[in-house]
């Protein structure tokens, strides 16, 4: 839980944008392995102020996290 604290400054779509670049992922690949509809990942990446925006549960938080952390790992 303090992980989250710690980047709460990085907005969500930040966060999903450093992550798919981190990953060398592209919006639909990345939303395969997360295992959510691309218009779902489009929602949690749209601006913060517009109507199409979502807030992503911070469990998939955790989830992007973790992936990121097991690529790590793996290189």
């Amino acid at each position: 839980m303090g992980a989250k604290k710690q980047v709460a400054a990085q907005s969500q779509q930040e966060f999903l944008r450093a992550s798919m670049t981190e990953l060398g992922m592209t919006r639909s690949a990345f939303a395969q392995r997360i295992s959510v509809p691309v218009k779902t990942l489009d929602k949690w990446m749209a601006p913060a102020n517009t109507t199409d925006f979502r807030n992503m549960p911070d469990v998939v938080w955790a989830y992007v996290r973790e992936i990121l952390e097991w690529d790590s790992k793996s290189v």
